[in-house]
């Protein structure tokens, strides 16, 4: 059966789905629907944003419906110089499909020319909507993510039309924050995974095999980075059983949580992705309370330059390593130490009756001699001599 679910989760990956850049309709997960985000007034919901490595081009994207900036007319995706002297369109929205990668993540892409644009879909339930440029992987693939309540499968099904970034009440949004090792969800609790990885620089799950043969050993290490043959500073790596040659396959730096929602019951992932060689790794995440251990298993290559890991451990379920405060001990009244309180004070009262014996006794009187100074003590003496 898991064989079958690995083969199922290769084929989704190049599949097309949908041809629709505002709906993505899937037969069993729901819709995903971008209609509200998208502006209507001819200006690009998300305008001018850079990417992390290189500010000289700025790009701006409005889902759904089309957008003029510069000299980009009808686009859905558009590059500007720094100097706005050069803009480029890199998607319309009439020229778009619909994927779906290896952790059943959506991923929305459009083709102009030579230009593709894919743009992940990241489930999120904060109030503010927010795209990320990652950049221009390999020439003329550029890679983005938006984040959105309506990257939810069912998060926005009903159509409304809206000019402002936020679609939900500040008193019922939940407190979201993650980073590499941690995912918090205020409704649920939080995935710590750093007890689980290696603080020394080498992988907690080190030439790990695939459960199909092939030639290649697989290291990962969760939350902190390690370095092993030409891999440096990584989340995960591949190498050849001989040796010869090692890929890096994700960076701790560019991790982030997918399928995070508790409630419809859905499969968490942690994914890794490693811009410069345009390499993925997907850890899925299974929740398992009786183990005493962590356990990965390596699934493969699922397509070229995605790779799927599992990992199960009870640090995968909500709150599952998460160190309770110590409580404060209640004092406890037993036989001994009342015993104990009742000889100290019986002790005391004896000390203190014993001091006032000895400060009652009466104290003898001694007569009071006054000399008088005009009288030479010794007197008789002086007379003898005489």
């Amino acid at each position: 059966m898991k064989i079958f679910n690995i083969f199922l989760i290769v084929g989704f990956c190049s599949i097309t789905l949908a041809d629709n850049s505002c709906m993505f309709e899937h037969p069993t997960k729901g819709v995903i629907n971008l209609s509200s985000i998208g502006l209507r007034n001819g200006k690009p919901r998300f305008q001018d944003l850079s990417s992390p490595a290189s500010s000289y081009y700025t790009y701006s994207f409005n889902p759904c419906y089309s957008f003029t900036e510069n000299s980009c007319y009808n686009a859905a995706v558009c590059q500007i110089s720094s100097d706005r002297k050069h803009s480029i369109i890199l998607g319309a929205q009439d020229v778009s499909t619909w994927t779906m990668d290896s952790s059943m993540t959506p991923i929305l892409t459009y083709t102009y020319g030579e230009k593709t644009v894919s743009i992940t879909m990241i489930c999120s339930v904060v109030a503010q909507d927010e795209f990320e440029i990652l950049g221009e992987y390999t020439v003329n693939h550029y890679f983005m993510r938006l984040r959105s309540r309506c990257a939810c499968w069912n998060g926005c099904t009903t159509p409304h039309p809206s000019t402002t970034t936020s679609r939900t009440s500040p008193a019922t949004t939940p407190l979201i924050y993650y980073n590499e090792c941690h995912y918090h969800d205020s409704r649920y609790g939080t995935i710590d995974l750093s007890s689980i990885g290696s603080m020394t620089g080498t992988p907690i799950f080190k030439d790990v095999t695939t459960m199909f043969p092939d030639n290649f050993v697989w290291s990962y290490n969760p939350c902190y980075k390690f370095s092993e043959d030409t891999c440096r500073n990584v989340a995960g790596c591949q190498m050849d059983k001989n040796r010869g040659i090692s890929y890096t396959i994700g960076l701790q730096d560019y991790a982030y949580w997918v399928n995070m929602n508790a409630t419809k019951n859905l499969v968490g992932w942690i994914l890794y992705p490693s811009p410069p060689n345009n390499r993925r790794l997907s850890v899925q995440l299974v929740c398992d309370r009786s183990l005493s251990s962590h356990r990965l298993q390596v699934l493969g290559e699922g397509s070229v330059g995605e790779y799927i890991m599992e990992l199960t451990s009870p640090c995968a379920c909500w709150d599952g390593c998460i160190i309770p405060e110590p409580r404060p001990l209640r004092f406890r009244w037993n036989f001994w130490t009342i015993t104990g309180i009742v000889l100290v004070a019986v002790f005391l009262l004896f000390l203190m009756m014993l001091t006032c014996l000895f400060c009652s006794k009466p104290k003898r009187s001694y007569p009071i001699v006054i000399f008088n100074e005009r009288t030479p003590i010794m007197k008789g003496i002086n007379s003898r001599h005489k």
